[in-house]
């Protein structure tokens, strides 16, 4: 029986990502984040500042397409395109076409005024450079951590949010898998280890606490950036101190925690990796009182039990800190 093509879901990223193949999409399975359009690459484009290619829309490739084709077959080169957009493609012969932005379309000599940038390479398929396509990760995972930030949005001082900066942890944990343990890994012996971020901060800043709301009406005017900055990210200290907003963020941690758990397990049936958690700044101290507070089968605390596969029980309990 052949699938419906319009619900082919592929997994990738480590089955982190999620592909709709029919609407050509791809969205995060374990937090929030807007699609990202997937495109069939058969033309691509690198300027001065771009470290690889770069690839058109399917749109645009097809038009190059039938141009290149065209060309092909009358054997006539040197060919000028414009298109609507204000682009110009030059196809001077199969190996050498260029694109002149809209700001430097050359003039009837094929000059470019000065001051403008230079002309886009631009390649069609891709050619020998396989090797430069990345194999992926690694099917099995090993082990599995949970990973919970410290105060503010972003967790370093490039400003990236907490899926980057684990992104990075993930990266470098497979470097190290290939260059320490290059011959366990060809062996199948181990595998890779998972990273998943734990989110917190929407959790106390959004609509549900109003927490921002009544500070806003408080904060002064002056020296604006620094002020949100400061509630942003300096206030999260001043907030786990506070019984109310401290079960708050227990609550947020130990439920998203509890949520990824779920949700891997039902994505990974297999697995029987240990699990490890890893906090930052203030969230190694919320896993701290955390991990303190366990009432594990506790009549207090109603938490849901998540079946693992050997038939054990494995739950991170919510913890009433006062």
């Amino acid at each position: 029986v052949q699938p419906d093509p319009e619900n082919v879901i592929i997994r990738t990223d480590g089955g982190r990502y999620d592909v709709q193949l029919y609407d050509r999409l791809r969205t995060a399975v374990y937090w929030e984040e807007e699609p990202a359009e997937v495109r069939r690459c058969s033309w691509f484009y690198k300027g001065d500042s771009d470290s690889r290619f770069v690839p058109y829309s399917e749109e645009f490739s097809d038009k190059l397409e039938a141009e290149y084709k065209k060309a092909v077959s009358t054997n006539q080169w040197h060919r000028r395109l414009e298109f609507p957009s204000g682009e110009t493609i030059v196809m001077h012969n199969p190996k050498v076409i260029v694109q002149f932005q809209p700001s430097s379309v050359p003039d009837e000599w094929g000059t470019t005024p000065d001051g403008q940038n230079r002309p886009r390479v631009v390649k069609r398929g891709i050619d020998d450079d396989h090797d430069e396509i990345p194999d992926g990760e690694l099917s099995t995972v090993d082990h599995l951590v949970f990973m919970v930030h410290g105060i503010g949005p972003v967790c370093d001082l490039r400003f990236r949010s907490m899926v980057e900066c684990v992104d990075d942890f993930r990266s470098v944990s497979l470097k190290l898998l290939h260059s320490h343990y290059k011959k366990a890994v060809d062996d199948h012996a181990v595998s890779r280890v998972e990273f998943l971020p734990v989110q917190w901060h929407t959790a106390l800043h959004g609509d549900a606490t109003g927490v921002d709301r009544r500070i806003k009406k408080i904060t002064l005017p002056s020296t604006g950036r620094l002020r949100h900055f400061t509630n942003e990210t300096l206030l999260d200290v001043l907030f786990y101190n506070s019984p109310t907003y401290c079960q708050t963020i227990m609550d947020a941690v130990s439920q998203e925690i509890n949520r990824l758990y779920a949700l891997f397990m039902k994505r990974n049936p297999d697995y029987r990796g240990g699990v490890s958690v890893c906090g930052h700044s203030l969230g190694s101290l919320i896993l701290f009182d955390l991990l303190s507070n366990q009432k594990i089968g506790s009549q207090e605390l109603s938490v849901p039990t998540i079946p693992k596969v050997n038939g054990d029980t494995k739950q991170v309990c919510g913890v009433n800190k006062q």
